[in-house]
C-alpha cells in the first residue's frame, strides 16, 4: 500500500479511467460513493465540455470539474476559472477550416454549436465519444467575439494537424480519432486548472493524487503529490506517473484508490 494519509483531494479522469464502453465502471463508481463519504474533495479533471461530462458527475455526485484540459474550473455553478480563446484565433481556425472543407464543432461552458449541419458519416464518431447534442448555428462565426470559446473539433485528417499548428501557434492538437483532432489553448494544462481549484480549497498540490490514462494527464502526473496511470494506459503514460493500477474497466480506480488507503 501506498500510503494515502496526506492525499486530502481526488482528481479523476473520465475516458479511459472511470468511463469505459459508453458506461461508468461500477467498482469505481462505488469506490467514489465511499470517497465522498469521507469528505474528501473529488473532481473530474478531463478533456470535455461541461455538458459533456455534467451527467457523469451527477451519476457520481463529483462537486467540483475540470474541463477544457484546464481551460475552465467550476465548483458545483460556480465559475472560479475560465481561459478561452483569443476570437482571433477562432476566427481564423473556422475561416481555414471552411475553405478546406473540414467540419468544425465549436464548444462554448454551455452549448457544443456548428456552423453546418452535422455530416451523416461523423455521427459514428460522435456517439463512440458519448457527445453531447449539437446545436447548428449558421451565423455562429459572426458572433464568435460574444461568446467565449474553449475547444473546437475538427474532423480532418493526419496531414492538416502540423498545417493548422503551422498557422496557429497559440493552440495544439490534440488527437482523439483518425478522423478528428481537438484544438486546444497551447497554455491549457489540466495541472493549470487543478492547481487553481487546490487553491481555492486551500490544499496543496503534494496532498493531491491524479489517476488518468492519457497524454493530457501527464502534467497532472508531473504536478501532484501522488499520481496512478490506468492499465490501459500506454507506456509512455505509464512511464510518468508514480505507480500504476489495473484497467479501467476492471475498476483500476477503486484499486487505486484502495492502494493509497482512501476506500
Amino acid at each position: 500500500m501506498k500510503t494515502g494519509q496526506h492525499v486530502k483531494m481526488v482528481f479523476l479522469d473520465i475516458d479511459g479511467t472511470l468511463y469505459v464502453n459508453g458506461e461508468i465502471v461500477p467498482r469505481s463508481a462505488a469506490a467514489v460513493a465511499e470517497l465522498l463519504k469521507s469528505n474528501i474533495p473529488v473532481a473530474v479533471c478531463t478533456g470535455r465540455s461541461v455538458i459533456h461530462a455534467q451527467h457523469i458527475q451527477e451519476a457520481l455526485h463529483i462537486p467540483y470539474g475540470i474541463y477544457f484540459n484546464g481551460g475552465l474550473v467550476k465548483a458545483g455553478n460556480r465559475e472560479l476559472f475560465a481561459m478561452p480563446f483569443d476570437v482571433d484565433v477562432v476566427t481564423g481556425i473556422l475561416k481555414k477550416a471552411r475553405e478546406r472543407n473540414i467540419f468544425t464543432i465549436v464548444h462554448t461552458h454551455d452549448h457544443a454549436l456548428s456552423l453546418e449541419p452535422l455530416p451523416d458519416e461523423y455521427l459514428p464518431v460522435l456517439a463512440s465519444y458519448d457527445f453531447p447534442p449539437i446545436s447548428y448555428e449558421p451565423t455562429l462565426a459572426d458572433r464568435v467575439q460574444d461568446i467565449g470559446v474553449f475547444q473546437i473539433n475538427a474532423f480532418m485528417t493526419h496531414e492538416w494537424d502540423a498545417i493548422f499548428e503551422q498557422e496557429f501557434p497559440a493552440c495544439y492538437i490534440y488527437r482523439w480519432h483518425e478522423q478528428a483532432v481537438d484544438f486546444q489553448r497551447r497554455k491549457s494544462d489540466k495541472s493549470i486548472g487543478a492547481l487553481r481549484l487546490l487553491d481555492y480549497l486551500g490544499i496543496s498540490p503534494e496532498e493531491a493524487v491524479h489517476i488518468g490514462d492519457g497524454g493530457n494527464d501527464v502534467g497532472m502526473f508531473r504536478t501532484l503529490g501522488y499520481s496512478y496511470a490506468m492499465g490501459n494506459a500506454t507506456d509512455d503514460v505509464k512511464e510518468v506517473a508514480k505507480c500504476v493500477t489495473s484497467s479501467a474497466i476492471s475498476g483500476g480506480v477503486a484499486d487505486a484508490l484502495a492502494d493509497l488507503g482512501l476506500v
